[in-house]
């Protein structure tokens, strides 16, 4: 069905605002309990991409939190802060503080799967499984495979279009109404000016601040999962490759017929992985999460 997923889950989701410091951002939740998905979007993107998958995980057990990143989505665009992915893992530090949570599955997609690396080697508390899912931070990005700042921080429907032509592997996908919005959400204002640095922080980091070495070293108790789109134009799938032999610990699942954002264009599928892999995982099973302060 043409643009199946867009409005998908769009129902059962809830919103809400969260202040860290100066900055604002929006979480989007959904399902309940203490097995706490928290979703960290790529860049130029926001919480809600996430939202297509959230029933099938909230119908698996799972409570999923995703959170726009400062200077995407509707959270506040500071012109001062630094926009690279350790500035964004410290935000996020703030946000799971602020709901009182701990040991928390981290679900990170291209940029915010390096922000979720860095996150779980600053805040063992905080992060007790990763997964990565078509990520950047673990092997370097190739110089061909950067995407220009300026094609990020666009916000014309043209722009958006062509961007979001890149991001999936089907144009059936990309109704006008996406279209729409995310234009008039990445034309607000500030809008241009802060995904612009935070494209051009992500090409850098991409090679120079790379977290492999921090997780073997920092966190070899972390359980790993790779997620990888069979035909991701962004992170072609031979990064994922590159990433699992990087993490010789880590499984690597390759999702067929998808793109770079695997959870929006195969949730059912999407969602049996996450359950799975959190089944797979007996002594994190058991532990459970709980929130801070909780027995």
């Amino acid at each position: 069905m043409t643009g199946a997923y867009f409005q998908q889950g769009r129902d059962t989701a809830i919103s809400y605002p969260v202040t860290v410091g100066d900055i604002t951002t929006r979480v989007v939740e959904s399902g309940s309990g203490d097995r706490v998905l928290v979703c960290i979007h790529g860049v130029g993107s926001r919480a809600d991409r996430f939202v297509p998958a959230m029933p099938a995980l909230a119908a698996s057990g799972f409570r999923i939190i995703a959170v726009d990143l400062p200077g995407h989505g509707l959270a506040s665009k500071p012109e001062d802060f630094g926009y690279r992915p350790r500035d964004f893992a410290r935000f996020l530090e703030g946000v799971l503080e602020a709901l009182d949570l701990r040991g928390v599955t981290v679900l990170g997609t291209s940029l915010g799967g390096q922000v979720g690396a860095t996150l779980a080697c600053n805040r063992p508390d905080l992060v007790a499984d990763l997964v990565l899912i078509g990520t950047m931070g673990i092997v370097p990005m190739d110089t061909d495979s950067m995407v220009p700042p300026e094609k990020v921080s666009d916000g014309s429907p043209e722009a958006v279009r062509a961007k979001l032509t890149f991001l999936v592997s089907s144009p059936d996908q990309i109704v006008d109404a996406w279209v729409r919005e995310e234009s008039q959400i990445n034309s607000s204002a500030g809008a241009r000016q802060a995904l612009h640095k935070a494209a051009q922080a992500l090409n850098e980091d991409s090679v120079a601040d790379l977290q492999t070495e921090r997780l073997l070293d920092v966190r070899p108790d972390l359980n790993v999962l790779l997620v990888w789109g069979e035909k991701d134009s962004w992170t072609p799938l031979s990064m994922g490759y590159r990433s699992r032999d990087a993490l010789p610990e880590a499984e690597l699942r390759v999702m067929q017929d998808c793109g770079h954002a695997p959870y929006f264009e195969n949730p059912a599928e999407f969602a049996a992985i996450i359950e799975a892999f959190w089944n797979s995982q007996p002594a994190r099973k058991a532990r459970g999460q709980v929130a801070l302060g909780g027995n």
